[in-house]
C-alpha cells in the first residue's frame, strides 16, 4: 500500500509542480531567486514527498 502511497502522491506533485510554474510565469507567486533557493519549495507538501521517497514516513 505504500508504495500506492507514494506514487498518488507524486503524481499529485507532478500536477502541483506545473500549477506552480504556471503561477510563476504570470507572477502570481515569487520564484527563489537566490542561487542556494530551494526550488522544491514550489511543490505543495514537498517535506511530506521527502519524507515518503526517504521511506521515513511511514515510521
Amino acid at each position: 500500500m505504500d508504495v500506492h502511497t507514494l506514487y498518488a502522491a507524486l503524481r499529485h506533485a507532478i500536477v502541483m509542480l506545473g500549477i506552480a510554474c504556471r503561477q510563476a510565469h504570470f507572477g502570481e507567486v515569487a520564484v527563489p531567486a537566490a542561487r542556494h533557493a530551494d526550488p522544491d519549495t514550489l511543490i505543495l507538501h514537498h517535506g511530506s514527498l521527502r519524507a515518503m521517497v526517504q521511506g521515513s514516513y511511514w515510521d
